[in-house]
């Protein structure tokens, strides 16, 4: 998607209207390419925004769940092919082949 598209298709549409009935209401973007260009950024100057770095791992929930499993498998070989053989890895592996 290009930023153009962004503001034609999401932030005129659904944003804008959404924020402006919102009286005090932050816009809170995750710095992707189409939100820091010139044109979604003159689009919103009329919104109050939140800045927020770069690709923060606190605004990605993957990020958390991959760190909690990795803290439960610990070394992951031999304590994950148990789990796949517990949850019925042979069914899966056939189905896969």
């Amino acid at each position: 998607m290009t930023a153009q598209r962004y503001v034609h298709d999401i932030l005129q549409p659904h944003v804008l209207p959404l924020m402006h009935r919102l009286p005090g209401a932050i816009f809170q973007q995750h710095n992707a390419r189409i939100q820091t260009a010139r044109v979604s950024q003159d689009c919103l100057r009329t919104v109050t925004t939140h800045p927020w770095p770069v690709r923060s791992s606190y605004l990605s929930p993957i990020e958390h769940i991959w760190n909690s499993l990795g803290r439960r498998i610990g070394h992951p070989t031999s304590e994950l092919q148990q789990s796949f053989s517990n949850c019925g890895g042979a069914s899966i592996s056939k189905i896969k082949d």
